[in-house]
């Protein structure tokens, strides 16, 4: 049988999986991570709040699920964009490049240190033959669809 509570459970875990594990290829691993990367991960951070309310606040349901499912599309739009610019089907933006000012010498230097590296467009990290923007972008359909399911089958409980 269907587990609402069960599910939500089970996507809090693997929110936290994902944060886990992309910290982990970030700092364990030493894998550069581009600022599209990093935008991607803050409506993770957000999904967790949301399910943990849901989780345990049956009361505004329907709210908390609203809110987490504009958080998952907000987060396929940006994996889809960044997919995108891996793919060079979009062209790279400001949010993609380094600062070009510098303070000092030091700002100057790790910038130069990273001139290699910057760049959304640079896959330098794959897991399964694909990159985690999109892997990102896969997970999140998923959750999109379960959370859809799961808006559906309340819906019908309700009539």
């Amino acid at each position: 049988m269907f587990s609402i509570g069960k599910t939500y459970k089970i996507l809090f875990v693997i929110n936290i999986l994902i944060l886990s594990t992309v910290y982990y290829i970030e700092y364990g691993m030493g894998v550069y991570a581009c600022n599209l990367c990093k935008y991607q991960r803050i409506p993770y951070f957000l999904n967790l709040i949301i399910l943990t309310f849901l989780i345990f606040d049956k009361i505004k349901f329907f709210k908390f699920l609203y809110i987490l499912i504009l958080s998952i599309s907000i987060n396929i739009l940006v994996s889809f964009y960044h997919v995108g610019i891996e793919q060079k089907i979009f062209s790279e933006t400001e949010v993609c490049s380094i600062k070009k000012n510098t303070n000092n010498t030091s700002d100057l230097l790790k910038q130069l240190e990273k001139q290699g590296m910057s760049g959304c467009s640079k896959v330098t990290f794959r897991l399964f033959g694909l990159s985690l923007s999109t892997l990102n972008l896969l997970t999140n359909l998923s959750f999109l669809v379960i959370c859809i399911y799961i808006f559906r089958n309340e819906q019908r409980q309700k009539n």
